[in-house]
């Protein structure tokens, strides 16, 4: 690391002096406000700072009560739990800090927007709780499944069909969102993600570093631990921010917009170092980019009750409390996306037991959870694997993530059941499941990106075992009582597996390849609880396709802008896991990068060339 980076951020070793590990050691520093209990301690996250989590017993855990009711979550495995709006605040008789733009999160999105717009000859301070840059971008992936990206051409690939052409694309991902997003937003989607790539790349990003971890779907292609790889670009784009101007100001979260007279937003309340509140005037713009609300559970059943009740974690262990939402509802912003959320399979379902909502993803029981095993519903039906086996299609492998997703988190109670016996080790090699399912082994590459603990996946499944999260019992009916299963529901699925295994051919509706039936017979036994695992909102602030933030009346709130995930619309209404390509277009990380490039763009283009021909535009340099 630079002496420029450092001179920005404290040390890990610093930072954490104030404040509690998190429990299931998150993949990047959190801020000091967010504990309020010793190191350890359910609750960690809790508002109140309570240590002390009434959990039910795992037994009588089911995520619906015996009426068929959905029964709440434990509030103390959320960091927040919220949802009233954020009223602004009036303007101030001083300022403390002045600047044209302020760009709330130095995530992916807030990294570019704050890059884009300094480029673009903004003055910009970027603003963010944490103790360095990069957010949840640091431990997820990117998909940019489209076209029009420089290295796509080179392969001759567009999504749906070669030669890209924008409307192409937006026409068959409105048919798949069943026509409730705006055409105009996915349509700028369409037409900007490749070239915000492009630019990303002359801005620094080396995408070869991640062995182009955008996805270009070639035969038999695997995108390789892509999600250990993004962090490569996050420091790339934060370099390139810091030589264009931006001051980045870490530790020190915004609590407030400012809006003046007229219902302009002019600028923002931030707390600097957690302390000291600051007010920076911001004339030209305000860019909301912290993310969404995936840790905060009064928003999530609010807005998106299905993954409220259907997911059983989250992976995004940097945030997502739902502030810059609710900043944007304090100010009179409308809601775009109801219902919408983007999710993996094999969400473990730690909060059940009174632990953390939040799990960094690659714990090893994660990915455990992801595979081929005998999955079933609380009535003891059978459910669908999705092989993510790359085979001869990749873009079809990437669907099965979150397609098994809806599959595990609507069963009835919102849950399903694994189980498998004491020689599962053994199969793991022959699942061979490809993208995040890949088990974490202390000689994958770049392994440094890793938590330190769960370099070797088995730690992680230990501690799950250790939690009573994974259970492990004598015998399958005791395993069978413990998961809160009615007496026969899962010894005589496991029965009617064991013959199946026997006969080497699976007659379920939706067999199991031969290769992975293994019969469940060496004690102990083993079964977890799972759903969703949460890692994007996909309701959010309304925007048009400008990335100008709208008011409940129609009309656009002057000064405000909100990238994805802040932002909602992105894959329309009732989305229960973000399809199509897991989330967007893009991917969650990839629809974070292409927002901030949209947002810087446009707050050049709205509050500094009005008037300005396009000749001088062009000179400028845009």
């Amino acid at each position: 690391m630079s002496s420029k980076k450092e001179s920005h951020a404290v040390s890990r070793r610093e930072f954490l002096a104030g404040a509690a590990a998190m429990v299931g050691a998150a993949a990047c520093a959190t801020p000091a406000a967010a504990f309020a209990v010793e190191e350890g301690a359910i609750g960690d996250w809790a508002r109140d700072g309570s240590a002390q989590v009434a959990a039910p017993e795992s037994r009588g855990s089911n995520a619906s009560a015996p009426d068929g009711t959905y029964r709440e979550h434990n509030a103390a495995s959320f960091p927040a739990n919220e949802a009233t709006p954020i009223p602004p605040r009036a303007v101030p008789d001083e300022w403390d800090l002045e600047c044209d733009v302020v760009v709330v999160g130095a995530g992916g999105g807030g990294l570019n927007a704050a890059a884009r717009a300094a480029e673009l000859g903004a003055s910009v301070i970027c603003l963010e709780s944490m103790a360095t840059w990069g957010g949840n971008a640091q431990s997820a992936g990117m998909c940019g499944i489209l076209g029009g990206y420089s290295k796509q051409e080179e392969k001759r690939f567009a999504f749906p069909s070669y030669p890209f052409d924008p409307q192409a694309l937006t026409d068959w991902a409105m048919d798949e969102y069943h026509y409730a997003a705006d055409p105009k937003l996915i349509f700028r989607i369409a037409e900007q993600g490749g070239p915000s790539l492009d630019w990303m790349a002359s801005c620094g990003v080396d995408w070869r570093l991640g062995e182009v971890p955008v996805y270009v779907a070639p035969k038999r292609s695997t995108l390789d631990h892509h999600v250990l790889k993004m962090k490569d670009a996050t420091d790339a784009m934060f370099d390139y921010g810091q030589k264009r101007g931006v001051a980045f100001k870490f530790r020190c979260p915004a609590e407030a917009l400012v809006q003046d007279a007229s219902g302009r937003i002019v600028g923002v309340v931030a707390r600097e170092d957690f302390q000291r509140e600051i007010y920076i005037h911001a004339p030209r713009g305000v860019i909301l980019t912290a993310g969404g609300f995936c840790n905060n559970k009064a928003l999530l059943e609010r807005y998106i009750p299905t993954a409220a009740m259907g997911c059983a974690s989250s992976y995004l262990v940097g945030g997502e409390t739902g502030e810059c939402f609710r900043m944007g509802l304090g100010v009179g912003a409308d809601v775009s996306g109801f219902n919408s959320s983007a999710s993996f399979d094999g969400g473990v379902d730690w909060q059940a037991e009174g632990g953390q909502w939040a799990r960094f993803l690659y714990d090893g029981m994660t990915q455990l959870s992801r595979q081929p095993w005998l999955t079933i519903d609380r009535c003891g039906n059978r459910l669908r694997y999705m092989d993510s086996r790359v085979a001869e299609d990749g873009a079809n492998a990437i669907y099965a993530l979150g397609d098994l997703a809806t599959i595990q988190m609507t069963p009835p109670g919102h849950r399903s059941y694994i189980v498998f016996d004491a020689n599962y080790e053994d199969h793991l090699s022959g699942f061979a499941q490809e993208h995040c399912r890949k088990l974490i082994t202390p000689d994958l590459e770049q392994i440094d990106k890793v938590p330190e603990h769960y370099r070797d996946w088995h730690h992680g499944v230990q501690d799950a075992i250790d939690a009573d999260v994974l259970k492990r019992r004598d015998s399958l009916e005791e395993l069978e009582r413990d998961l809160g299963l009615a007496e026969g529901v899962l010894t005589q699925a496991v029965a009617h597996w064991n013959e199946c295994c026997e006969r080497g051919v699976d007659d379920f509706m939706y067999p199991m390849p031969s290769e992975w039936l293994h019969p469940i017979v060496e004690p102990p036994f083993y079964g977890c609880r799972i759903g969703g695992n949460l890692y994007g909102t996909k309701a959010g602030l309304l925007i048009n396709d400008q990335m100008q933030v709208v008011g409940t009346d129609g009309r656009v709130i002057p000064g405000l802008y909100a990238g994805w995930h802040t932002a909602g619309g992105a894959c329309g209404e009732n989305s229960y896991i973000g399809d199509p390509i897991l989330g967007s277009l893009m991917g969650d990380v990839g629809l974070a990068f292409c927002g901030g490039y949209l947002c810087g763009t446009s707050v050049i283009e709205h509050e500094f060339d009005a008037g300005r021909s396009d000749a001088d535009r062009s000179q400028g340099g845009e």
